[in-house]
């Protein structure tokens, strides 16, 4: 394909270090979107001129080309780049879902590095000293359980604390932006994986997040907004024509984020695999003797929309019954547009709830003491509660709804787009 026709100019922009050629972009149709990143490298890197900064990012923090957020904003004239911050999995995404990530120095940029998923969850104040801005580059899923808009959270309060400035380069919401759903959460089962008051599925771009975070619990912080440009609400990520890198080894696709919606809480049971272990990550639910036929029956029976359940067997390769044929269903998307993740999460809790496996498949929700990892990620005492007595989970379906009401009407004001 012709450069011209991609955007793409034919002068090579040198990075600071000497070492690095980056591909530039030429000014691009009406109808194309930039993520927040090129937003700051094309119109607005004058900002950060005499700048000391930081960068919390990940592999997912490039720009259309996959030229890496680090060396681009290393490229930036009259700033210093002086540490990057690595969530979980890592600055290049090398450390599995929970592992202790330990990292100390880039091996490609040589950068330091400062990690917020090791003896940490929150920047130090030696981490932030010798900063005036943090900038913020990673792409996320848009479920309250995946951890880095937890760590951005952390960021922004240490940030505050130390007054140094935030700023984040926005990405889009790969579910659209306009899907929001699942319990809310309790502040009693707050945690890393649920840190703050919304719902599972909250319909929020980082920026987005960081506005109401700033509100409610950062007021003093001053935060830049690198925003999308060209994104509108109800965009997918496969609207945009993007590359998807994973932001951890289990989303290899965009459309995961809709799974991991469906399936990642009823993961944290340890009872079942749904899907990891396999190419399929979270598009999977099973278990050693589950009635896969009857189950796939029972849910295609409510007529979801935009979803088909259809019993398979599998063997997952690590994870929950490595190495054990599991009996269960596989989940297929009909439709992106219809399908509501949050929903059909309840359904799959009943569906379970009414098979052979389902009796002790729920544990009696914790009363006192540190809460488990399924309930951090549920957040909701009262549907737990229904769940582990053997009720049934869709009773709670008009007073979920009531709650994401609630939330919407203060979500609100922290939306930039339309």
């Amino acid at each position: 394909m012709h450069a011209a026709r991609r955007g793409l100019s034919r002068g090579p922009l040198l990075a600071a270090a000497g070492v690095v050629l980056l591909a530039t972009w030429a000014p691009l149709g009406a109808e194309e979107v930039w993520p927040g990143v090129e937003v700051l490298v094309r119109e607005r890197a004058g900002e950060l001129t005499g700048l000391r900064v930081g960068l919390l990012t990940n592999p997912t923090g490039v720009d259309r080309r996959l030229n890496s957020t680090i060396d681009l904003v290393r490229a930036l004239p009259g700033v210093r780049l002086i540490r990057l911050f690595a969530p979980e999995h890592g600055i290049r995404g090398g450390f599995y879902a929970g592992e202790r990530v330990d990292e100390t120095r880039d091996p490609i940029s040589g950068l330091p590095v400062g990690s917020l998923y090791g003896s940490t969850r929150r920047p130090t104040p030696q981490m932030l000293a010798d900063l005036d801005l943090v900038l913020y580059d990673i792409q996320d899923v848009g479920h309250r359980a995946y951890t880095f808009v937890s760590s951005l959270t952390y960021m922004m309060e240490a940030c505050e604390a130390a007054g140094v400035e935030v700023g984040v380069l926005d990405r889009p919401d790969p579910m659209g932006g306009n899907l929001v759903g699942g319990p809310m959460i309790v502040p009693a089962w707050q945690s890393f994986i649920g840190v703050h008051a919304v719902p599972q599925v909250y319909g929020m771009t980082p920026a987005e997040w960081a506005r109401l975070i700033q509100a409610e619990r950062t007021p003093r912080l001053k935060l830049r907004i690198y925003p999308l440009k060209g994104w509108r609400r109800g965009m997918t990520y496969g609207d945009l024509g993007w590359p998807w890198v994973s932001p951890s080894q289990h989303i290899p696709r965009w459309e995961t984020s809709f799974f991991y919606a469906m399936t990642g809480t009823l993961g944290e049971l340890g009872r079942l695999n749904i899907g990891v272990g396999t190419p399929l990550p979270f598009e999977l639910i099973g278990a050693p003797g589950l009635d896969g036929v009857g189950l796939a029956e029972r849910l295609n029976g409510l007529g979801l929309p935009g979803v088909r359940f259809r019993p398979c067997t599998f063997t997952p390769r690590y994870a929950a019954f490595n190495g054990q044929a599991c009996q269960g269903i596989q989940i297929h998307l009909t439709d992106v547009r219809t399908a509501d993740p949050s929903a059909i999460q309840l359904a799959l809790m009943w569906g379970l709830q009414e098979s052979a496996l389902g009796r002790g498949l729920f544990p009696q929700p914790t009363l006192a003491g540190e809460p488990t990892m399924f309930e951090k990620a549920l957040g909701d005492p009262e549907l737990a509660r229904t769940l582990a007595e053997g009720g049934n989970p869709l009773d709670h379906e008009d007073r979920l709804r009531r709650e994401v009401g609630q939330f919407l009407r203060r979500r609100t004001r922290y939306l930039i787009y339309d």
